[in-house]
């Protein structure tokens, strides 16, 4: 029985298409269903990415100063 409460044989017939071909649409589509993460999993990997985002940061600001160093002219 499916969600809405009719047979796949039903669906199928509605559809047009085999009991067979529906199956295989059903199954494929539930091997590329989303799996939910562990809200656990979430948080390690937003906090890795929190301290990436704070290391590029720093490191633009660096060059940023380095680049206003090095771009002021030279007393020759």
């Amino acid at each position: 029985m499916n969600q809405d409460g009719q047979m796949a044989a039903r669906v199928a017939q509605a559809l047009g298409m085999s009991e067979a071909v529906l199956g295989k649409w059903v199954r494929a589509a539930r091997a590329q269903a989303v799996r939910p993460v562990g809200s656990e999993a979430l948080e390690q990997e937003n906090k890795q990415l929190r301290a990436q985002l704070a290391r590029a940061e720093m490191e633009r600001d660096i060059l940023k100063k380095a680049l206003t160093i090095f771009s002021q002219p030279t007393g020759r």
